[in-house]
């Protein structure tokens, strides 16, 4: 877990989930989600990779303009499928179409991660994920986007909402899935300067334990 001696890490992002996955990793959080066009970022890049990462960037150097000599963590998440990039859905109807073009088919979640430095060094990386769907009912369809669980998450959809459980299998790593890999994210912790006590890694195919009560998040 992360050493007593550190600073508090700044979290540039308002999303419970990344809150939840580094609390539970025993990390001591300052939230002050950013506030940066993410649409035109996303569109600026010369692809979607470095796109996420620019935009992860952009999160995290905003937040620590006005948070000098702190940590600083962004992360954006985006779904892929046949090349087109699903965000957050606006509205039910376009959750409810995310979903149904998904059902029973592969797409990729890729999340970038970036990191700011309390002396103004940045360092950015990656995590993509293939995730296969199961088939869906519309009717099921129709009741998950009901509960308001669809609307904040990329793709309409959370791994870890095990009422709907839309997952049939992944490739690598939940925790991307859901978010925030801790592995990539714990590797620029240490080459930023953060002091760990000890690798945080995502659990491969496993669900880590303290992620289990997640479905409300």
């Amino acid at each position: 877990m992360v050493s007593s001696s550190v600073t508090k890490l700044v979290l540039a992002s308002g999303s419970p989930r990344r809150a939840e996955i580094l609390s539970e990793s025993g990390f001591d959080l300052k939230i002050i989600p950013a506030s940066v066009d993410e649409d035109a970022i996303l569109t600026q890049g010369s692809d979607l990779v470095s796109a996420v990462r620019a935009l992860a960037l952009a999160k995290a150097s905003y937040v620590a303009g006005s948070n000098v000599g702190e940590f600083v963590l962004g992360a954006d998440t985006i779904v892929v499928f046949e090349n087109e990039v699903f965000g957050k859905p606006e509205s039910s109807e376009q959750a409810c179409e995310m979903l149904n073009r998904l059902s029973g088919r592969q797409h990729k979640v890729i999340t970038g991660v970036a990191i700011v430095n309390p002396v103004g060094q940045s360092h950015t990386k990656f995590v993509s994920t293939s995730v296969v769907f199961r088939n869906l009912e519309d009717d099921e369809i129709s009741k998950y986007v009901s509960s308001d669980l669809s609307l904040d998450k990329a793709g309409g959809y959370g791994i870890q909402d095990s009422s709907f459980a839309p997952v049939a299998s992944y490739d690598e790593c939940y925790l991307n899935v859901v978010g925030l890999p801790m592995c990539a994210t714990s590797d620029l912790l240490e080459k930023s300067g953060f002091e760990i006590g000890e690798s945080l890694v995502c659990t491969g195919h496993s669900v880590p334990r303290v992620f289990h009560d997640m479905e409300s998040l």
